[in-house]
């Protein structure tokens, strides 16, 4: 997805407004003079006026104020703040406020931003623009069902502020709802002269929507308006990606190299595709962009220098976990070589894996993230700290750096007992674990889950009996199940709340059967068997083509021939259940 919406012009408030008075060196004839000559873009003389009017009056609000906005224009981010926020205390107006939110979110502060939206919308409830500017706040904060509301808002009380349109559709489409996006930008597309954001986010849908065709037509034509292409080539990249032609997408991924190489969003989009098809040494060195690229610092927490592949003997070495609790399985796999390379290593993770973690690499100091002892062990004097997904680019540079292990986590094996003995009350038939659901909001959930009803062919497998492992609330799904085709799937919610306890009954199971998701992660790593039923074209971790995955040997891959055709890969499952 493009960032941040660029910048739109600021008001200035009522200095431009002001009738020019008689004398023209008095406060209002300079103030209006800068205010003008600002707005005409001449910058320089109209910090000049404002330097003058500050050294006799330091504090004068409405030239602090104005100063803001020209260095936020120059990109002075934090001098803007600054000078704004001095504005908004002395003199508190809705027009400051909203500029300094604009400030704000150019700078990431978007808390900060919120609550001076808030207080327009509650001083001024008809201003719509108000009411867009909470909208991008909200979005940024991660709510978009408040974020749209406000944007509603925004457009019912000014139908043609296009731009709160725009970013309606892109709050859409970040929550997921492809086609309500997909809807509010269509007739974006005929304004003259075009909104190019509006092209770039309809094309985002149509290829989240599976429509491809239309999706690469929409981002071309999105091209032919913009001064900077990177950005919509990087999304052409995806989309190309997305579809499964990995050919054309490294074609356009590599024009961007060269157009834009420290493009951070294109290295991390590039560094997927490259996985994908197993390239690792260079996927890796390109995957190192995803902190930029989601504008989170590599290590701002971390006092330690960062590990970049030097001798460990005799080294002490903080390991610290990543994104979701699937990487963090996934990319545990080379702990035990790094242990064995190092003095000595610690690992600060999940909350929920520690217990399992430290049962399973002996000798490693595993603490929860985010907690009072992963704060005491930041201060520790470590010779380096690492993520645990750049180990990779040093331990997993070839397909043959993958071991062929049987499991690298160990299930607590009283736990392992107890959930064997209550899977035996239910009869001496297989117990199969299943998952039909995967990932959260911007993971292409959408494309990587079955509904329930689905799994028939493979539910009414006769004499085996099925576990929910459905780490999401399913109570209704199954009752839906059991009430329309009497088909019964037992769950065990204690078994999904402690992840010790999940990992003990996959390890009580005789296989599990799994959409892509942690689950899959955790199976592999205990060295248990899976079937996983794969999109056509899956995330990274799958590659795009084989039946087996690198990372857990005891894992079993069986892919849709079509995206979204779903009833193949469900018959073959249903065929080897039964066979």
């Amino acid at each position: 997805m493009a960032g941040r919406p660029g910048r739109r012009p600021a008001r200035t408030g009522g200095a431009d407004a002001m009738a020019q008075p008689h004398d023209p060196n008095s406060l209002a004839a300079l103030l209006a003079t800068a205010s003008l000559q600002f707005n005409r873009g001449e910058v320089e003389a109209a910090e000049r006026i404002c330097n003058r009017i500050l050294r006799s009056d330091p504090d004068q609000p409405d030239v602090l104020h104005l100063m803001g906005l020209m260095h936020r224009l120059n990109g002075n981010a934090a001098a803007a703040m600054t000078l704004l926020r001095r504005a908004a205390a002395l003199k508190p107006n809705p027009v400051v406020f909203l500029n300094l939110a604009d400030v704000l979110m150019d700078n990431g502060e978007f808390r900060e931003a919120e609550k001076y939206c808030r207080d327009v919308v509650a001083s001024s409830p008809l201003d719509a623009n108000a009411h867009y500017k909470l909208g991008l706040a909200l979005h940024w904060l991660r709510d978009p069902r408040a974020a749209a509301a406000s944007l509603r808002e925004a457009l019912r009380l000014k139908p043609d502020l296009y731009a709160a349109r725009v970013d309606l559709g892109r709050v859409l489409l970040a929550a997921g709802d492809h086609a309500a996006a997909r809807q509010e930008l269509e007739h974006m597309l005929r304004l003259d002269p075009p909104l190019t954001n509006a092209f770039v986010f309809y094309g985002l849908a149509c290829s989240e929507l599976g429509d491809f065709a239309t999706a690469e037509k929409v981002l071309r034509q999105a091209l032919e308006h913009e001064q900077d292409p990177t950005p919509t080539l990087v999304n052409l990249a995806n989309v190309y990606r997305d579809s499964g032609d990995f050919q054309r997408a490294s074609e356009v991924y590599e024009r961007v190299m060269v157009l834009a190489p420290e493009n951070h969003d294109a290295r991390n989009d590039y560094a997927h595709a490259l996985l994908a098809q197993g390239q690792f040494a260079r996927g890796w060195e390109l995957y190192e962009a995803r902190w930029e690229a989601y504008d989170h610092p590599r290590s701002a927490a971390y006092p330690q220098p960062a590990w970049n592949g030097e001798p460990l003997a005799g080294k002490r070495l903080l390991l610290w976990g990543e994104q979701g609790i699937g990487d963090q399985v996934m990319f545990a796999g080379i702990i035990a070589e790094v242990q064995a390379a190092a003095a000595s290593c610690s690992l600060a993770c999940h909350p929920k894996l520690v217990d399992l973690f430290a049962r399973s690499f002996p000798g490693l100091q595993v603490v929860p993230a985010n907690s009072a002892r992963h704060a005491e062990l930041i201060n520790q004097p470590f010779d380096f700290q690492a993520p645990l997904a750049s180990l990779a680019r040093h331990f997993r540079v070839a397909g043959t750096d993958f071991p062929r292990h049987t499991g690298y986590l160990r299930a607590d094996p009283g736990k392992v007992e107890a959930w064997k003995g209550r899977l035996a009350a239910l009869g001496g038939s297989p117990k199969i674990g299943i998952s039909w659901r995967g990932g959260t909001v911007g993971t292409r959930r959408h494309l990587r889950s079955i509904e329930l009803a689905k799994w028939l062919p493979i539910l009414g497998t006769p004499g085996i009996e099925f576990i929910s492992l459905q780490y999401t609330d399913c109570a209704a799904e199954l009752a839906a199940l059991r009430e329309a085709h009497g088909v019964v799937v037992h769950h065990w919610p204690e078994a999904i709340a402690d992840y010790d306890e999940t990992a003990a009954l996959v390890c009580a199971l005789d296989r599990v059967v799994s959409v892509c998701t942690s689950l899959v992660h955790l199976t592999g790593a205990l060295g248990r068997p899976a079937w996983v039923l794969v999109p056509a074209v899956p995330e990274w971790r799958y590659l795009r083509e084989g039946e087996s995955m690198p990372w857990y040997p005891s894992v079993r891959l069986h892919r849709q021939e079509r995206i979204g055709e779903w009833d193949g890969v469900v018959g073959h499952i249903a065929g080897l259940l039964r066979g």
